[in-house]
């Protein structure tokens, strides 16, 4: 018998029907390193993001004047699809869009391929020089589609990326970014491009303009950019990749996004302030999880639990007994047996049937360490939500690098549990590979951490981790440990909740319990929309697919001007095949 090592859930592709679908252009025709990479940079963003959308092979045909008036909008997802494209259809492509009113979003920076046609929608003059850069910078200006961004804000890739060097762009073109041109990436493009020699500068990296009817997207850089060896998604970009395509779309479009839903989290706890910090998170519109080490907590302050968790206000997890007592691993060893679980659940049980409370769905369990075998015991108990950034039954410095859907990191993910896919795995979190996720690391005089107590850097690190996660089609969570809040005053914690408001004001925020972003985020994941169209032109008619335990909201965005207005439009629970008209 063949050994068949376990996998992963795997997640097909859902393409959809209809006039209101993307129509995404490759070609399998091309070369293994720019095909095989297709799926990781550009579906898998629209798959997350809940765009309807279908793809075009053009190695099984060329482009047709029906396929583009069948389509919101055309999203070129492949490099080098310039060579490939015959004038006329790049012909049909442009005058699609100035004429019929079609959109369209290019990733494929490799401009000096295009025929005239596509180049004239922003008037471009391109070099055949290249040149790279591993800096971007977003432009000072409030167009939608970087109107969450931070103006002027830097953005550094993991390694320089391929863009088309761009000489002269026709009036009313905005630059959404450009690429900066310093004495590092000034270095490295000579390197790479001998003889060549560029001035320091900030060059167009990405660019919008309306054309005629239509309305187009130019990335000039290689889709190697939404690759996590360059930056990758769910890293401080994806509001321009998704909100481009938004953008672009003929109106009304739907797409399936997850609303802007934040969460907070505090883990260790054990009654710092007898709690009270929550009654500050609740009064700025949290239901906060306090995940406790339960033998620390003191009976005095167990009331006040109750209480809270009765008003719906505070959900209290258990996380471990204390510092080194964990409830799922043997700490730094391994598995604990059957037997152990058995009796460490029961003292679990316990401590909630005494208090009065009930746990959470979600699980987020101290140090990391999570077991297989404990995965029963949750389930049992209804709580088959956890937060592991690794795969379970690990110690810590065993940890490989996960691969959780959709991107692969640690930190924005959602999947289900191999070994058990009834459990579901969810994290909404700053990169851990890269960032202490807990935002006020570096902000408070605790353990020496800061000569003072630094809301305004609390409020930037806990607005950078929101703004990402939200951005990134992800809902949020804001975490912290409660050790900190011994050297804060409730006074402190309200300025640093007010401020994280200030900065986020550009986003309609809703605070949510785990449970609900948990539920809410596993529906979105096994329903997509499977038709969308406008046979009038102005209703939008839906068919879903798939199958939801709670209502979900779609995104319905209309033109506005030049810019785009949003609105929610609720769905009630489903399975299978379900048809609605907004």
């Amino acid at each position: 018998m063949e050994f068949s090592p376990r996998e992963m859930v795997q997640r097909p592709r859902r393409e959809s029907t209809g006039n209101r679908a993307l129509l995404v252009l490759a070609d399998s025709r091309g070369s293994y390193t720019d095909t095989s990479i297709v799926d990781q940079t550009v579906l898998v963003a629209l798959q997350h993001f809940g765009f309807p959308f279908r793809i075009h092979d053009l190695a099984a045909g060329p482009i047709t004047r029906e396929l583009l008036d069948g389509c919101a909008a055309v999203v070129i997802a492949q490099a080098r699809l310039g060579d490939v494209l015959s004038f006329g259809e790049t012909e049909l492509l442009a005058s699609g869009v100035e004429e019929a009113g079609m959109g369209l979003v290019n990733f494929d920076g490799e401009l000096r391929l295009y025929k005239p046609p596509l180049l004239r929608l922003f008037g471009l003059e391109v070099d055949r020089i290249p040149m790279a850069s591993d800096l971007l910078r977003i432009g000072d200006n409030d167009h939608f589609i970087n109107w969450t961004q931070q103006s002027g804000s830097m953005v550094r890739l993991k390694r320089p990326v391929t863009i088309a060097q761009i000489k002269c762009v026709r009036r009313h073109v905005v630059e959404l970014a450009q690429a900066a041109m310093g004495k590092d990436q000034l270095v490295f493009s000579r390197h790479n491009v001998p003889g060549t020699a560029y001035e320091p500068d900030q060059f167009p990296v990405a660019l919008a303009g309306v054309c005629g009817s239509g309305r187009a997207v130019q990335f000039a850089c290689s889709p190697r950019i939404w690759h996590q060896e360059f930056l990758g998604h769910a890293m401080g970009l994806d509001a321009l990749f998704w909100r481009a395509i938004v953008w672009a779309a003929r109106k009304p479009f739907v797409a399936q996004m997850m609303p802007p839903f934040v969460t907070i989290r505090v883990d260790d706890g054990r009654g710092r302030h007898d709690f009270r910090y929550t009654e500050v998170m609740n009064r700025h519109g949290y239901r906060p999880m306090i995940s406790c080490f339960l033998d620390l907590v003191p009976d005095e302050v167990v009331p006040f639990m109750r209480a809270r968790y009765s008003a719906g206000q505070v959900d209290w997890d258990a996380h471990a007994f204390d510092y080194y007592k964990l409830i799922p691993f043997d700490f730094g060893i391994g598995e604990y047996s059957d037997t152990q679980l058995k009796e460490i659940f029961e003292g679990v049980d316990h401590w909630y049937d005494q208090r009065g409370l009930k746990p959470p769905r979600r699980a987020v369990f101290h140090w990391g360490e999570v077991g297989v075998r404990v995965l029963p015991h949750l389930k049992s108990r209804g709580r088959t939500f956890v937060y592991s950034t690794y795969h379970l039954g690990q110690v810590k410095w065993e940890r490989l690098f996960p691969n959780w859907w959709p991107y692969g990191l640690n930190s924005l993910f959602y999947d289900y549990i191999p070994e058990d896919p009834e459990m579901y795995n969810i994290g909404a979190m700053l990169p851990r590979h890269l960032v202490e996720p807990d935002v006020l690391t570096g902000c408070t005089t605790w353990a020496g951490d800061n000569s003072t107590n630094d809301m305004d850097k609390a409020a930037e690190r806990a607005a950078g981790s929101v703004r990402l996660a939200l951005d990134s089609g992800f809902f949020s969570e804001i975490t912290t440990h409660e050790q900190k809040f011994g050297v804060l005053s409730l006074e402190e914690i309200d300025r640093w909740l007010s401020l994280v408001a200030q900065q986020t004001d550009r986003f309609d925020t809703r605070g949510v319990g785990h449970d609900e972003a948990a539920e809410y985020t596993r529906a979105r994941d096994e329903s997509w929309i499977a038709a969308a169209s406008t046979p009038d032109g102005r209703s939008a008619h839906l068919r879903l697919d798939g199958r939801t335990s709670v209502n979900l909201e779609l995104a319905v965005f209309e033109n506005d001007g030049d810019g785009v207005v949003q609105r929610w439009e609720s769905v009630p629970a489903f399975k299978g095949d379900t048809r609605i008209t907004l």
